[in-house]
């Protein structure tokens, strides 16, 4: 959709929607802007969405916690403040946006999964839309997608805040391993009960990570709660702290796979799954309006990570 910019549309958007939006920036709440206009909330609200709407365009992002303005929309209010004359040229250029990608992205990962499976994929994706500036930050903190102006963040494991969207790209599961000799210190356990007292690297940012959800050979399912020696968030000291020997852990095969080849690592309890499998979700803001610099890269890495065999363990003939 190309959006045919007008005077007299600048002049709608400033009597019907600019002194909500500024306001609403301002405040970084529809409610405090509602008190300082005047006006109720759902009033402000319904402006701002009707001028989104208008503009194809999505100008805040919102949550329960709070209400951020979209970097469309920060161009929006600085170029209104500037003058009608600059308006049309940026509208045009916002809308161009939904044409053909540009502009910045912004995009985090976990560190082991961005420089295993991402690289590739946002080189490729950086080569066919070079209007686009990524910045993409591998690392294992659990950053705010919104309040940090996070385009698209990629996460291991269930969606917590409801408010964000997420689309599952592809799945990988868990396998407790050990080192060598761990297992001579403290034999090789048999069962899941026998868990429960050995020293355990745990993954915080799993929110199940001090968790052992199983499934047996004869499909019978249970839980043991972990003894934690370790708490990390980093999945490499989490390999490390194994690799060591000062615990078992969980670990996505596709962070372990090498160590299990090379005997650095053993698998542990092997006619037990570890339930549920993880997934590997993008995460982004709002699917109203989604710009197509983010859903392009989307739709790249949902084609590429499923079709790569090392993120799914291999199958037991």
């Amino acid at each position: 959709m190309y959006l045919t910019i007008t005077l007299e549309l600048i002049m709608t958007l400033y009597a019907n929607g600019f002194e909500m939006m500024r306001e609403v920036a301002h405040h970084a709440s529809f409610t405090k802007a509602a008190i300082a206009l005047g006006v109720s909330g759902a009033a402000v609200s319904r402006q701002v969405k009707t001028l989104e709407e208008r503009l194809g365009l999505v100008l805040f992002h919102r949550t329960t916690r709070t209400v951020v303005v979209t970097e469309a929309g920060k161009q929006l209010i600085d170029t209104l403040n500037r003058g009608d004359d600059e308006v049309s040229h940026l509208l045009e250029q916002l809308a161009e946006g939904q044409e053909r990608p540009s502009g910045r992205l912004k995009i985090n990962a976990p560190m082991a999964f961005g420089e295993r499976f991402l690289i590739g994929p946002i080189a490729d994706y950086a080569r066919l839309y070079p209007d686009v500036i990524v910045d993409a930050e591998f690392n294992d903190k659990r950053v705010h997608l919104i309040e940090e102006g996070y385009d698209l963040v990629i996460r291991i494991g269930a969606l917590e805040d409801s408010g964000l969207i997420a689309k599952r790209l592809c799945d990988f599961p868990l396998y407790l391993c050990a080192s060598p000799s761990f297992i001579e210190r403290y034999g090789m356990p048999n069962s899941p009960d026998d868990l429960r007292t050995l020293p355990a690297v745990i993954y915080t940012n799993l929110a199940s990570g001090s968790v052992f959800n199983y499934r047996s050979e004869d499909a019978k399912h249970g839980s043991i709660n972990l003894k934690a020696a370790i708490y990390a968030n980093s999945t490499g000291m989490l390999m490390e702290s194994a690799v060591q020997g000062i615990g078992f852990a969980q670990l996505p095969y596709f962070v372990c796979r090498q160590h299990l080849e090379d005997g650095r690592l053993i698998k542990l309890l092997p006619k037990y799954e570890s339930m549920p499998e993880r997934s590997i979700y993008a995460i982004y803001p709002d699917k109203r309006f989604l710009p197509l610099k983010v859903r392009k890269l989307i739709d790249m890495l949902s084609d590429r990570l499923g079709k790569d065999m090392d993120i799914s363990a291999p199958t037991t003939p």
